[in-house]
């Protein structure tokens, strides 16, 4: 089943890198949690906890709009078990400047039920999602 989890993780950031908006709202629950409150995302004035599909749109929404491009990278994911980190970054062009930003890491702690994403939590370190997932380096 791990393996699956990884999969579906692997999918969600394939169907985002492509603009699949459809494709991405069906890998996630309904009544999905997207929690940001202890992420970088706070550096970009995003932050808290965004619930359903709605709440998710809000979140890519409040995402992307600084920005005229962004291309989200996964660099990796671990298998935890019940659950599956990912360890990646993002290259953007802001929208006002043109300026090209890269990301630190971002780190995700994801929850995979029945085939979909039920929560994903977002980290500012690697040791705090590995934490969070049970595991430790």
């Amino acid at each position: 089943m791990s393996e699956e989890n990884v999969e579906i993780v692997r999918r969600v950031f394939e169907a985002t890198a492509r603009g699949d908006s459809d494709a991405v709202l069906g890998l996630y629950d309904p009544e999905v949690v997207v929690d940001a409150s202890e992420s970088s995302y706070q550096d970009l004035g995003i932050g808290g906890i965004y619930r359903g599909h709605e709440g998710l749109r809000s979140f890519f929404r409040e995402y992307s709009e600084p920005w005229e491009s962004v291309e989200d990278n996964c660099e990796e994911l671990i298998d935890a078990g019940e659950h599956v980190v990912s360890v990646g970054s993002s290259r953007a062009r802001g929208r006002a400047s043109g300026a090209l930003v890269e990301s630190r890491p971002q780190y995700g702690v994801w929850t995979i039920r029945e085939g979909k994403v039920v929560r994903v939590a977002w980290f500012r370190t690697r040791e705090a999602a590995l934490e969070a997932a049970g595991l430790s380096e």
